[in-house]
């Protein structure tokens, strides 16, 4: 009884966490980043900045469900793009979520409009691990 109930815990707590990825962080500052990503998505705890010249990002991580979160800032800080990884089984539970949300898309990439501004959400099938990447659509100037 204990297994089917912490299976059942885990798998509601999966669909929470899956779909969450529509969160678009993209034109805040890294400081209301970190601030918005304690308050809504639960279990992810901030890993580390990186600088590479100039750019940087910070990295979240939630141990639990093995996910990783990574927010791609420009020379002052403001989000460019948005990259979360899922462990690879849970592809097909993604594809169906983006294609409900977005419609149907058999290249693994939608649009989203939100505010008057077109984004572009992928979704990318690697050997370990899936990333789902939110980015300004690439004919939209910043």
């Amino acid at each position: 009884m204990a297994i089917a109930k912490r299976f059942l815990l885990l798998s509601i707590l999966l669909l929470v966490f899956c779909t969450s990825y529509g969160q678009n962080y993209i034109g805040m500052h890294k400081g209301e980043i970190i601030k918005k990503v304690g308050e809504e998505l639960p279990g992810f705890k901030f890993s580390k900045e990186v600088y590479n010249n100039s750019k940087s990002f910070i990295k979240f991580e939630n141990t639990f469900e093995e996910q990783t979160l990574i927010f791609m800032l420009n020379t002052d800080g403001y989000c460019t793009a948005v990259s979360r990884m899922y462990n690879t089984w849970l592809f097909n539970r993604l594809k169906d979520e983006l294609n409900s949300k977005y419609g149907k898309s058999n290249k693994l990439k939608w649009i989203e409009d939100r505010e008057g501004i077109r984004y572009e959400i992928e979704l990318i099938k690697g050997k370990w691990f899936l990333t789902v990447v939110t980015r300004k659509y690439k004919d939209q100037k910043d």
